[in-house]
């Protein structure tokens, strides 16, 4: 993964967050400037550019969604990337970040694995102009023993025009593998036969699906379970219910990134 160098924002009152995001973020070289409130964001991002801001919605001055909604409305800053994150993780809260113009969403506590992959992936789609991620040439493969679940999301993501292949269990995911290229795989992590994360491993030891990516859906919204998925190769994660708003964003976003990396 070739790390491009960035100037981030992070805004957050919890000093303690904000100081553990700017460790993190640094060691990649990023170049870090932190803020405490709403106001001290708008003021600093009129007097430098940022490619990137990391924005709490709990702030004590100004909330951060009318935070973001004042960015994007500003001529001068409607295109900065704005990456939400809050301990409210509730659907609402999600999509109204989203319809606002976020990019994506971190739930706290945070994986930081999982924010230096979304921050990666958010300044690398940056990079490039023109989307080539047409949904109708998406070749996705959705694992899941839930008969209910694989019906519902194929349903929902086969109206926006992704070719959807279904596969209820681990081992008939892995052989459909053997056989077929896919673009994206959605695999759930409680199965029956094999967890999801097992799958994860074996399926990045097949050459054509190294770097194919895998989005992992999950009931346990744990830190050590996300940070399990990343050190097995997943991608990003979602959780259940389904938010599809935000799915179709994270699919939307892997697949981006997976192009400019095969484009190469």
């Amino acid at each position: 993964m070739t790390i491009q160098i960035a100037s981030i924002l992070i805004v957050d009152d919890d000093e303690l967050n904000c100081e553990l995001l700017k460790r993190r973020l640094e060691v990649d070289d990023h170049h870090i400037t932190t803020v405490n409130t709403g106001t001290e964001a708008l003021e600093t991002l009129h007097k430098k550019k940022f490619d990137l801001v990391l924005l709490d919605i709990t702030l004590p001055d100004i909330n951060g969604v009318e935070v973001l909604k004042t960015i994007k409305k500003d001529p001068e800053l409607d295109s900065t990337q704005v990456m939400m994150f809050t301990a409210n993780g509730d659907r609402e809260m999600v999509l109204k970040c989203i319809d606002a113009g976020a990019i994506d969403y971190l739930t706290k506590p945070f994986s930081l694995l999982l924010v230096k992959l979304r921050v990666w992936r958010s300044l690398k789609n940056a990079s490039i102009q023109t989307k080539k991620n047409d949904p109708v040439d998406s070749k996705v493969l959705l694992i899941d023993d839930q008969e209910l679940n694989r019906d519902v999301l194929a349903h929902r993501l086969t109206k926006d025009g992704y070719r959807i292949s279904k596969a209820t269990n681990g081992y008939e995911a892995l052989d459909i593998l053997q056989k077929e290229k896919f673009d994206l795989i959605l695999l759930d992590i409680m199965m029956p036969d094999i967890s999801g994360i097992e799958v994860l491993k074996k399926i990045r030891q097949i050459n054509e699906h190294k770097i194919t990516p895998v989005i992992m859906i999950t009931a346990m919204d744990d830190i050590e379970t996300v940070n399990e998925c990343m050190e097995a190769g997943a991608d990003d994660y979602t959780t259940k219910p389904y938010n599809t708003a935000l799915l179709k964003l994270r699919i939307s976003s892997c697949l981006q990134s997976r192009n400019i990396y095969t484009d190469k």
